[in-house]
C-alpha cells in the first residue's frame, strides 16, 4: 500500500475525530516487578541490535519507515523502563539507609538482608544505565533513519531524466517498451489463469455473492442512509448551526464508509474465490486503498458543495459556483485512483525505469490539466462576481491561495519539461493532497465550533443543565463553549499541518540543510545558514499569523460573550497582541539558532543605550503597560489633559489617541497619563453635569422662576431623574437675585448640547412670562 493511501487512512481518522494515534508500546504496568521490567528491557535490547543491523541495509522506503517505527517503539520502552525503575532505586536507597551503617556485631539476618538489598540495588542501577544507553542509541538510530529517508526522498523527487522535448527520452521508452509489454502480458496471463481456475468451481458463487453485497452497499444502502440523515436533520434535529454541519459530516461518513466497505467486500470476494496470484493480490490491495481514498474525495466534495441546497451549504458559494465545481471532486478521485494503481502496477510487474518515468509523466500531465481546469473555473467565477468588489479577509486568502496554486502549476510544468518528472508528479499530488486536507480541516473546524457552541449554549438544555448543576452563570457556560471550541480547533489545525507535511516524511531538517551549504555565513562565531533563515522567517510569519488569529478570535468571538466593557476588551486584546509578537520574535530567533543566552547578552549590551538614548520610548512603553493593566484611563473615557478635552479612542503601548470635539486626533505619550494630573470625567460616574447661572430683579417671583426652570428640566429627554435636577438661589447682592441651576445627563458628551437647548428654552419661557434678566455677578 502506497504512502498516499496511508495518508488517506490518517485523514479518514481525522474526519472521524480519531486524531490521537495509538501508542506502539504500552507503558509498564504499575504492578510490574523490577525483574519483569529488566527482562523486558533485555528483550528490547536484543530487538534493537537486530534493528540496528538492518539500518545500514538497502531497504525500500516503506520498510525503512517501518524500521523507524520499530526503533521508536524500542526507545519509548527504554524511556518508560527508566521512569519505572528510578522510583524503585530511590526506594531501595531509602531501605538501605534505614538499616544504618554496617557493623561487625549486627545480626546475620540483617547482614544478609543488607547484602540482598545491595545486590538488588546494583541490578536496578545497572538496568537504569542500560535503559538510558538503549534510549540514546535508539534516538541516534532514529536520526540516522530520518536522514536516510530525507536523502532518499530528495534523491527520488529531484531525480532528473532526459527532457520530454528531446528524442532521447522517447527513444529510451521505445527501447524498453517491448520488455515491459512482455512483463505486463505475463502478469495478465497469470492473473487470467487464476481467475479461470478459481471460477471453475464454487468460487464463482462466492464472488457473485460478495459482488452483490458490495453493489447493495454502494448504491441502495448509501442512498437510503443519506435520505435518513437528511430527513432527521430537517424534521427532528434542533434548529441550530450544528444541524447543518452535522448533515454535511453525515453525508461524508456515509459516502466514504459504504464505498470503502463495498470495495473491501469486492476484493475479499476475489480472495475467497481463490482467483488471485500474489502479485494480483498486491495490486488489488493498492486499488482498494486508492478507490477508498477517491470515495472520500467525492464524498467530501459533495458534502461541502451540496448543489441545489444553498441553505445547508457550509462553503460561502453560490449555486452556480457549486454547480461548476461539482465535477472536479469526481475527476480528482478518478485521477488519484488511476495514478496510485498505475504506480503500484509498475512496481509489481517490475517495469523498466523508462516506462515508469513515462507513466509518471502521464499522471503528472493529468494532474496539471485538472489543477489548471479548477483554477480557470475559479477565475471565471470571480470575473462573474464583479459586483462584489469589497476586499475582505476571505477574499484575500482565496486570492493568495489561487496565486500559490498557479505558481505550483507553473513550477510543475517547467519541472516536467526540464526532466524532473518525479518532482512534477509530486507537486501535482501534493496540491490535491493539501486541498483535501484543508477541505477536511475546514469541515472539522465548522463542526467543532457548531457542536461546542450548541452544547454549551445557555438556551440549549445541555447548557441549562450545566449552569444549574455547577452553579455557573449562563454567560460563563457560553464562554466555556467558545473556549473549548478554540482548543479543539487548534488541535484540528495542528493535525492538518502535520498531515500536510506528512508526504515529506521524517527528517525534513535534512531538506533545509541542503538548501545552500556554500552560502553559510559566519559572523562573530555564529553561523548563519540559508535553511535556518528560511525556518526563522516561516516561524516568524506563523507566529504573527497565529497572534492575529487569536486577537481576531478574542475581539469577535470570545470577548463579546464576556461581561467586560469596551475598555477592558481593548486592554486584553492589546496585551495578547504584544505578548504574541514577543513570543513570535523569540520563536524566530530560536529557529535561527540564536539561543536565549545570546538574546540576554544582546539585551544587556543594549541596556546602556536603552537607559539614555531610548529612555523616553522605554518610559512610554512601561506607562502603556500600566495603563492597560490598571486602566485609570480606558477606551471611551472622556478626559481632560491640559487645556484639551476629548474621548479616548485607542490605547497602544506607546501612545494614546484622543478624539477632540473638532474631530481632530490628539496623540498623547502614555507617560503623560502616569506622571501628570489627568481629569477623567467618566472613571467613577459617567454622568455629565449641566450648570446654568442667571440673575433676575428682586421684584421677580423666585418660586415661579424655580417652577419654570424645573419644568424645563423635566421636559428635556436628556435630563436624568436620578440624580435629581435642582434650582438654587446662589446669592442676593447688588440689587439682584443670583440663581444657580444644576441638571445631569447620561454622559459628559451630552452636557454641552443639553445646556444649549435648556438655555434656549429658559430664554423663551422668561420672555413669555415677562421675566427680566439682570446682569450676572462676576
Amino acid at each position: 500500500m502506497t504512502g498516499f493511501v496511508r495518508r488517506f487512512l490518517l485523514i479518514l481518522a481525522m474526519v472521524c475525530f480519531a486524531a490521537g494515534a495509538a501508542q506502539a508500546q504500552d507503558p509498564p504496568s504499575a504492578n510490574a516487578t523490577s525483574a519483569q521490567i529488566i527482562a523486558d528491557l533485555d528483550t528490547k535490547g536484543a530487538d534493537y541490535e537486530a534493528a540496528k543491523a538492518s539500518v545500514a541495509q538497502t531497504l525500500p522506503s516503506e520498510d525503512r519507515a517501518a524500521l523507524r517505527e520499530r526503533v521508536l517503539a524500542i526507545q519509548g520502552s527504554a524511556e518508560q523502563a527508566v521512569t519505572a525503575l528510578t522510583p524503585m532505586l530511590d526506594a531501595m536507597d531509602k531501605r538501605i539507609a534505614d538499616l544504618g551503617e554496617a557493623s561487625e556485631t549486627e545480626a546475620p539476618d540483617i547482614k544478609a538482608q543488607r547484602e540482598a538489598l545491595k545486590k538488588e540495588r546494583t541490578d536496578l542501577d545497572s538496568a537504569i544505565k542500560r535503559a538510558r544507553l538503549l534510549a540514546t542509541n535508539a534516538r541516534d538510530s532514529v536520526e540516522t533513519i530520518n536522514r536516510m529517508l530525507a536523502e532518499e526522498f530528495n534523491r527520488s523527487t529531484f531525480e532528473r531524466v532526459s527532457s520530454p522535448l528531446t528524442g532521447r527520452f522517447w527513444n529510451s521508452i521505445a527501447l524498453s517498451m517491448r520488455f515491459d509489454i512482455l512483463r505486463a502480458t505475463s502478469f495478465g496471463r497469470d492473473t487470467l489463469e487464476g481467475v479461470t481456475e478459481g471460477f471453475s468451481g464454487s468460487g464463482a458463487l462466492v464472488f457473485a455473492a460478495s459482488l452483490g453485497v458490495s453493489l447493495v452497499l454502494l448504491y441502495p444502502v448509501r442512498r437510503r442512509l443519506r435520505a435518513v440523515g437528511r430527513r432527521f436533520a430537517i424534521a427532528q434535529a434542533p434548529g441550530t448551526r450544528a444541524r447543518r454541519s452535522g448533515l454535511a459530516l453525515w453525508f461524508i461518513l456515509v459516502g466514504t464508509l459504504t464505498a470503502s466497505l463495498s470495495f473491501l467486500l469486492f476484493g475479499q470476494g476475489l480472495r475467497w474465490a481463490g482467483v488471485l496470484t500474489e502479485e494480483a493480490d498486491a495490486l488489488l490491495t493498492s486499488f482498494i486503498g486508492a478507490a477508498s481514498f477517491g470515495a472520500f474525495i467525492v464524498s467530501l466534495g459533495g458534502g461541502l458543495l451540496l448543489v441545489d441546497q444553498p441553505s445547508w451549504r457550509l462553503l460561502p458559494l453560490s449555486n452556480d459556483a457549486a454547480a461548476r465545481l461539482r465535477p472536479y471532486p469526481s475527476l480528482a478521485a478518478i485521477l488519484v485512483t488511476i495514478g496510485i494503481t498505475v504506480v503500484a502496477f509498475n512496481r509489481i510487474v517490475g517495469a523498466s525505469p523508462s516506462s515508469t518515468v513515462a507513466a509518471n509523466l502521464a499522471i503528472a500531465v493529468a494532474y496539471m490539466i485538472l489543477i489548471g481546469s479548477v483554477l480557470l473555473t475559479l477565475r471565471r467565477l470571480r470575473r462573474a462576481q464583479v459586483e462584489n468588489t469589497t476586499p475582505t479577509a476571505l477574499r484575500s486568502v482565496v486570492t493568495l491561495t489561487t496565486l500559490v496554486c498557479w505558481l505550483a502549476l507553473i513550477v510543475s510544468v517547467l519541472a516536467a519539461l526540464q526532466g524532473y518528472v518525479n518532482l512534477s508528479l509530486f507537486i501535482g499530488r501534493q496540491t490535491v493532497w493539501i486541498t483535501v486536507v484543508c477541505a477536511s480541516a475546514y469541515l472539522l473546524l465548522v463542526v467543532v465550533d457548531d457542536l461546542c457552541t450548541t452544547i454549551f449554549s445557555p438556551e440549549a438544555w445541555t447548557g441549562r443543565a450545566a449552569y444549574e448543576a455547577l452553579g455557573l452563570k449562563p454567560s460563563t457556560v457560553g464562554q466555556l463553549g467558545v473556549a473549548l471550541s478554540a482548543l479543539l480547533r487548534i488541535g484540528v489545525v495542528l493535525l492538518a499541518l502535520a498531515m500536510i507535511f506528512a508526504p515529506f516524511g521524517p527528517g525534513t531538517d535534512a531538506i533545509f540543510s541542503q538548501l545552500g551549504d556554500p552560502l553559510m555565513i559566519t559572523v562573530g562565531g555564529f553561523t548563519l545558514e540559508p535553511g535556518a533563515v528560511l525556518r526563522a522567517l516561516i516561524a516568524l510569519a506563523l507566529g504573527i499569523a497565529a497572534m492575529r488569529l487569536v486577537r481576531r478570535w478574542l475581539n469577535e468571538t470570545y470577548l463579546p460573550t464576556t461581561e467586560l466593557d469596551a475598555g477592558a476588551r481593548n486592554s486584553v486584546s492589546m496585551i495578547v497582541s504584544y505578548a504574541g509578537i514577543i513570543l513570535a520574535g523569540f520563536w524566530g530567533l530560536t529557529s535561527l539558532g540564536i539561543g536565549l543566552e545570546r538574546i540576554a547578552l544582546v539585551v544587556s549590551a543594549l541596556s546602556v543605550g536603552i537607559g539614555f538614548g531610548l529612555q523616553a520610548i522605554t518610559q512610554n512603553f512601561v506607562s502603556g503597560l500600566i495603563l492597560l493593566a490598571e486602566r485609570p484611563v480606558k477606551l471611551g473615557d472622556s478626559v481632560r489633559i491640559g487645556t484639551d478635552e476629548g474621548d479616548v479612542r485607542r490605547i497602544s503601548v506607546r501612545s494614546t489617541e484622543i478624539q477632540l470635539p473638532d474631530r481632530s486626533t490628539l496623540i498623547v505619550p502614555n507617560s503623560e497619563f502616569i506622571t501628570k494630573p489627568i481629569r477623567n470625567m467618566t472613571l467613577a460616574d459617567p454622568v455629565g453635569r449641566v450648570q446654568i447661572a442667571f440673575s433676575v430683579h428682586p421684584s421677580a417671583d423666585p418660586l415661579a422662576i424655580r417652577k419654570a426652570v424645573m419644568e424645563i428640566f423635566d421636559e428635556h429627554p436628556a435630563v436624568l431623574e436620578d440624580p435629581k435636577p435642582n434650582v438654587f438661589i446662589d446669592s442676593i447682592a447688588d440689587g439682584k437675585v443670583n440663581f444657580n441651576c444644576f441638571a445631569f445627563v447620561a454622559s459628559p458628551r451630552q452636557a454641552y448640547s443639553t445646556r444649549s437647548a435648556i438655555l434656549f428654552s429658559v430664554l423663551e419661557r422668561f420672555q413669555a412670562d415677562d421675566v427680566k434678566l439682570a446682569p450676572t455677578v462676576t
